[in-house]
C-alpha cells in the first residue's frame, strides 16, 4: 500500500471531473477528519407547535390548523401567524403533522367518528397526504394521530400547512407543544 501525501488535487487542464477509486470502492475518510462540500444539507428545516388551544372548528369541513410557535426555523421560512411554510428553496421536503384533536362537540356524551389530518400544498383542493380514522363504533372525545408526507416545493410560491376534518361534530386543537407539531426539512438530492 502506497500513500500519497497533497495539499491540492486539481485537474490537469481546465474544469472536469476528478475521479476517486472505481466502480465498487469505498472512500473511507482517516479518524477525526471531516468532509466539505459533499451531498448538500437537510436545509431549510422548521419544527412549529399549537400554543393554546385552537377551537372554533366546525364538522364535515377542512379547518386549517396555525401551529403558532416555533422552535427551530433554519430560515425564517415559518410564518406563524399562518401556520404555512414557504421554504425559499425549491426541492422535496419530508413534512409531517402531529395534532391531538379534543373537546368533540363540547360534550363527553358525543362520540367522535371520523377524523382525518392532512397536508395541503397552497391551500387549494384536497390534502396531498391523509390520516384517515373511523371510529363509527366506539365512543372517543380525544384522538392523537400523524400524517406525513414527501411533497416538491418551488420554494418561493408553494406553501404546505396542516389541516384537519372531523365529521359530525366541532372540535378543537390541543395547544399542548408536545401533542400539535409540524415540522419539515428539504431532502437531499
Amino acid at each position: 500500500m502506497s500513500t500519497l501525501k497533497v495539499d491540492t488535487i486539481l485537474k490537469r487542464t481546465g474544469t472536469g471531473t476528478i475521479t476517486l477509486g472505481q466502480s465498487g470502492d469505498t472512500i473511507a475518510l482517516g479518524s477525526g477528519a471531516s468532509q466539505t462540500g459533499f451531498g448538500g444539507t437537510n436545509t431549510p428545516y422548521f419544527l412549529a407547535y399549537r400554543s393554546g388551544d385552537q377551537t372554533g372548528f366546525s364538522g364535515n369541513t377542512w379547518s386549517e390548523i396555525v401551529c403558532n410557535g416555533e422552535d427551530v426555523d433554519s430560515a425564517s421560512a415559518y410564518d406563524t401567524s399562518t401556520g404555512r411554510f414557504t421554504p425559499q428553496t425549491a426541492g422535496y421536503y419530508h413534512i409531517q403533522f402531529v395534532a391531538l384533536a379534543i373537546n368533540f362537540g363540547g360534550s363527553s356524551t358525543q362520540s367522535l367518528q371520523q377524523v382525518m389530518y392532512g397536508i395541503k400544498k397552497n391551500n387549494t383542493g384536497d390534502p396531498i397526504s391523509v390520516n384517515y380514522i373511523d371510529l363509527s363504533t366506539d365512543v372517543l372525545t380525544r384522538f392523537s394521530s400523524t400524517v406525513s408526507t414527501i411533497v416538491y416545493l418551488n420554494g418561493t410560491t408553494d406553501f404546505v400547512s396542516p389541516y384537519a376534518y372531523v365529521a359530525g361534530n366541532s372540535f378543537s386543537i390541543s395547544g399542548e407543544r408536545q401533542y400539535t407539531n409540524f415540522s419539515g426539512y428539504k431532502l437531499i438530492s
